[in-house]
């Protein structure tokens, strides 16, 4: 499974981008893992709407920082984060969704590496960008559509971060008992893996309630 790319317009922008003066490579990476495992950690609650505004206006915001053109990150991302009248309840169960369709992509990351079109097939698609620094070390960014899924976005920045430091994945994996996605070895996990946490299918009723405007997940 890879992030859903049917919802973009074709890119527009160039395949390559210089990152802010005194930004490196390095801390573009970090910044993606810190949100997306902010994300994979935390959302599993899962969130409500005060939660999911925070990590989209802060971490999320300072992931792709270095691919918004024209307005700040945390204006676009304050901006994308408005809901029409919805309940927390309704909230849980999107974000829950949201997280289950990112695991699944995640579970699938050993492809992401047996695949030598993987990097340019991202690129192509408008989920990330590549980016070069003031030292000329390359990587890559993640990037942000107007429309683009909640669970798309997240998986952006799992992607970025693992196209500019893929060994460090070498011992990714998503535990089948907990859930949790993690870097720890098999045998490490073991110690502290806990049981999944039951996740409510999104009703019939809370689906005509929700509507999440900028994070392309319309339903109506």
């Amino acid at each position: 499974m890879q992030p859903t790319m049917s919802f973009l317009e074709p890119p527009t922008e160039s395949r390559c981008r210089r990152l802010p003066h005194g930004w490196r490579v390095h801390e573009q990476a970090d910044a993606c893992r810190s949100a997306a495992f902010g994300f994979v950690w935390s959302a599993r609650a899962p969130w409500g709407k005060r939660e999911l505004a925070r990590w989209l206006a802060g971490p999320y915001a300072s992931a792709i920082a270095a691919t918004r053109d024209r307005v700040t990150a945390r204006a676009s991302a304050r901006a994308a984060i408005r809901l029409r009248p919805v309940s927390d309840d309704a909230v849980h169960e999107f974000v829950a969704q949201s997280y289950a369709r990112v695991l699944a992509t995640l579970r699938s990351l050993g492809r992401w590496r047996d695949d030598p079109r993987f990097a340019r097939v991202m690129i192509d698609g408008g989920i990330v960008v590549g980016v070069i620094d003031e030292t000329s070390e390359i990587g890559y960014a993640p990037v942000a559509a107007r429309e683009m899924r909640l669970a798309d976005r997240v998986t952006s920045l799992f992607v970025a971060d693992f196209l500019t430091r893929p060994r460090d994945y070498a011992r990714f994996q998503v535990c089948g008992d907990c859930q949790s996605a993690t870097f720890e070895s098999r045998a490490e996990h073991a110690r502290s893996c806990a049981s999944p946490r039951p996740r409510p299918a999104m009703t019939t009723r809370a689906a005509r309630r929700i509507t999440l405007l900028g994070l392309g997940d319309r339903v109506a």
